[in-house]
């Protein structure tokens, strides 16, 4: 549905015959779904040496630092995590494809910092 949106609103923005407001309105069209496809095909929760990157809306993320991080929960019945911070926050990552891998990847760069 929305490559179909972006195929019908890129056309308006680019063609010179329309007025400059129906432009403008297929030109924050196009973005919007451009930004709604990242959001669906981009990848939430990113594990990476220095942290976890959660990316739920896109362009906006937050990084987590392993230090900060006490503990990480698998839910039953809902499959996510829930991850619980050093200041007491709590913060339950979207369901993922490979939810053991990465359970794993997390407590493995959680644990190095004990070591």
């Amino acid at each position: 549905m929305l490559v179909v949106g972006l195929l019908l609103f890129v056309p308006g923005a680019l063609t010179g015959d329309l007025d400059v407001w129906w432009r403008l309105v297929s030109a924050v069209g196009a973005l919007s779904t451009i930004a709604g496809l990242r959001i669906l095909w981009g990848s939430v929760v990113v594990v990476r040496p220095k942290g976890l990157r959660i990316q739920r809306n896109w362009p906006f993320r937050r990084d987590v630092p392993w230090y900060r991080i006490l503990a990480i929960d698998v839910v039953p019945g809902f499959w996510h995590l829930e991850v619980e911070l050093n200041s007491g926050e709590r913060l339950t990552l979207p369901a993922v494809d490979d939810l053991e891998r990465l359970y794993q990847l997390m407590e493995h760069h959680r644990q190095a910092l004990d070591a």
